[in-house]
C-alpha cells in the first residue's frame, strides 16, 4: 500500500502541519512533553503518524528536532511493534469499560525496555462513556513514567472533562497544493508519468486526505502507464464536467427540453442520479465562487473547466443561483431513499426551467424586484432625455419676441399685491368691487350681523310647521 510504504518516518516528511510541528518542536527541543495530548481533525491528515513518530521521539535517547532516529533499539522496536511498553490500542474495536480498566491496570508497572511508557489510543470517541469516566481520573494525573496520545476525527464527541486535561492539537484538511506535491514525488519515485490536471483530479477526490489521495493514485497506477485524466474518470466512474455543465447551462438559459434530453442520455448510460446531483451542485458552487472571487484560479479543476465555468455564471444573478442550490440540495435528500430517483430528478429540472411559474420561495419575488429594477433604470435614463427636450423647448420660447413682451408684463404686475394682480382691470373699476384693503366701520358690522339674525329667523319660520 502506498500510504503505509510513504508514511513519513520524521518530522521533516510530515506536509501540511507545520503549526502542530511547531509546537511539538519546541517540547523536543526543551525535552519537556505534556502527560496527555489529544489529536484531532480531518481523516488521512497525519494525526496516528505523528503520534508514532512522536512517540519514538519520546524514547529515543539520539533524538533530534525533526524526530527519532529510527536506528536505535528503541526505535526499532517500536517500529516493529515488538516493544511491550509502547501500546496502541483501536477504540472502534476495543471501547469497553473493561479494555480500559485493563489499560489503566498496567500504567502501574514501570516501562520495561523505553524510558517512559506510551499509550496511543485512536478513534478515542467511540469509546463508551463509562470508558470514558474510567480513564478520566488517569488522564488527569497519570504516573510519571506515562504519556497518552489520543488520535480522533470527531472532537465534539470527546467530553469536555476529557478535552480540559489534554493538549488539542487540531489537524486541518491538507489542501490540493499539498496533496499534489506529495503525488507527484510518490510517481516521480515510482517513475510513473502524468499529467497535472490529473493529479488536481485526484486531489479533488480525495477530499483534503492524504491517504484517500495515495489509495486512489495507487489504484490508478496498476492499470495504466500514464496517469491522465481520462484514465481517472474511467477509473473512479466520475461523470464528465461536460455534462454537468451542459444541464446547468439549459437550466439557466431555462431550455427544458435540452436539459431533459441530457438527463435522459445520462440515465440511459447507466449513471448514477446521486452522483449527478452532486456533480450540478458542484458545478453550481464553483459558479458562486467564481462571482464572489471575480477569479477563477480559486477553483480545482482542469483550465478548460473554470473557462466554461467564467462562460456560463459570467452574467448570472447570485440570488438566482442559492435558489438552484436549494432545490438540488432537497433533491439529494429526497433520491438518497427514493424509489426512482430519476423520475425525482427530472421534475427537480422542469421545475428550475420555470422559476418564474412558482410560489414556493423568494425567486419569484426576486425575479421580479429585478424586472422592475431594470424598467425603472430605462425610465430614468428616458426621464432625463425627456428633461432635457422640454429645458431645449423652454430656451427657444424664452428667446422669442412675443416671449419677451409677456415676461415684461409679467415684471410690471409681479410689483402689485396677489388679489390685486389677480383681477382683471374691469373688475378693479367697477364701484360694486368691494376693496380688500378698506376697514369697515362699527356701524356696517352691526348692519351685518341685523341682517345675518334676519335671515335665520326667516329659515326658522319656513320649517315652524316640522318642529
Amino acid at each position: 500500500m502506498l500510504y503505509t510504504t510513504y508514511r513519513p518516518q520524521t518530522f521533516s516528511e510530515v506536509v501540511g502541519q507545520e503549526q502542530n510541528l511547531l509546537t511539538i518542536r519546541e517540547q523536543i527541543k526543551n525535552n519537556k512533553f505534556d502527560s496527555a495530548y489529544l489529536f484531532a481533525g480531518h481523516r488521512g491528515t497525519g494525526k496516528t503518524t505523528i503520534a508514532r513518530i512522536l512517540a519514538r521521539t519520546i524514547c529515543c535517547p539520539d533524538h533530534t528536532e525533526d524526530g527519532p532516529c529510527n536506528t536505535c533499539k528503541s526505535c526499532r522496536s517500536i517500529i516493529e511493534n515488538t516493544s511491550l511498553d509502547c501500546i496502541e490500542l483501536d477504540a472502534a474495536s476495543h471501547n469497553s469499560i473493561n479494555d480500559i480498566k485493563e489499560l489503566i491496570n498496567s500504567t502501574k508497572y514501570l516501562p520495561t525496555l523505553l524510558s517512559k511508557k506510551i499509550y496511543i489510543i485512536d478513534e478515542v470517541h467511540n469509546l463508551s462513556a463509562s470508558a470514558f469516566d474510567a480513564l478520566l481520573k488517569t488522564i488527569e494525573e497519570p504516573p510519571v513514567h506515562c504519556i497518552f496520545i489520543l488520535c480522533t476525527t470527531e472532537l465534539h464527541k470527546i467530553p469536555a472533562t476529557i478535552r480540559s486535561r489534554c493538549s488539542i492539537y487540531q489537524f486541518s484538511a491538507l489542501s490540493s497544493k499539498t496533496i499534489c506535491g506529495r503525488l507527484e514525488f510518490v510517481l516521480k519515485e515510482l517513475d510513473k508519468s502524468y499529467e497535472e490536471d490529473a493529479l488536481q483530479l485526484i486531489a479533488k477526490q480525495s477530499d483534503g486526505s492524504m491517504r484517500d489521495a495515495l489509495s486512489i493514485a495507487e489504484k490508478l497506477i496498476i492499470s495504466c502507464d500514464k496517469l491522465t485524466v481520462n484514465h481517472v474518470k474511467e477509473t473512479l466512474c466520475l461523470l464528465e464536467d461536460e455534462i454537468a455543465q451542459s444541464i446547468i447551462w439549459d437550466i439557466l438559459s431555462q431550455n427544458g427540453k435540452s436539459a431533459l434530453s441530457m438527463l435522459q442520455t445520462v440515465y440511459e448510460e447507466g449513471k448514477n442520479m446521486s452522483q449527478l446531483t452532486d456533480n450540478l451542485l458542484q458545478c453550481l458552487t464553483d459558479g458562486i465562487t467564481y462571482l464572489t472571487a471575480n477569479d477563477s484560479s480559486v477553483l480545482i479543476n482542469t483550465k478548460d473547466y473554470q473557462q466554461e465555468i467564467i462562460k456560463i455564471f459570467e452574467n448570472q444573478k447570485m440570488e438566482h443561483l442559492f435558489w438552484y442550490i436549494d432545490q438540488l440540495c432537497t433533491l439529494r435528500e429526497k433520491i438518497r431513499n427514493s424509489i426512482n430517483p430519476f423520475i425525482d430528478v427530472q421534475l427537480c429540472i422542469v421545475k428550475c426551467c420555470h422559476p418564474k411559474l412558482l410560489n414556493d420561495g423568494m425567486i419569484p419575488v426576486l425575479a421580479r424586484i429585478t424586472k422592475l429594477e431594470q424598467e425603472l433604470e430605462s425610465l430614468k435614463t428616458k426621464g432625463y432625455e425627456g428633461k432635457e427636450q422640454l429645458n431645449e423647448e423652454i430656451n427657444i420660447r424664452a428667446d422669442s419676441p412675443s416671449r419677451k413682451t409677456d415676461t415684461a408684463e409679467e415684471e410690471s404686475n409681479s410689483n402689485l399685491p396677489e388679489s390685486v394682480t389677480a383681477a382683471s382691470p374691469q373688475e378693479l373699476d367697477s364701484p360694486e368691487t368691494e376693496n380688500p384693503f378698506e376697514e369697515k366701520t362699527e356701524k356696517e358690522h352691526l348692519m351685518e350681523e341685523k341682517e345675518n339674525d334676519t335671515k335665520d329667523d326667516d329659515i326658522l319660520n319656513l320649517f315652524s310647521d316640522y318642529l
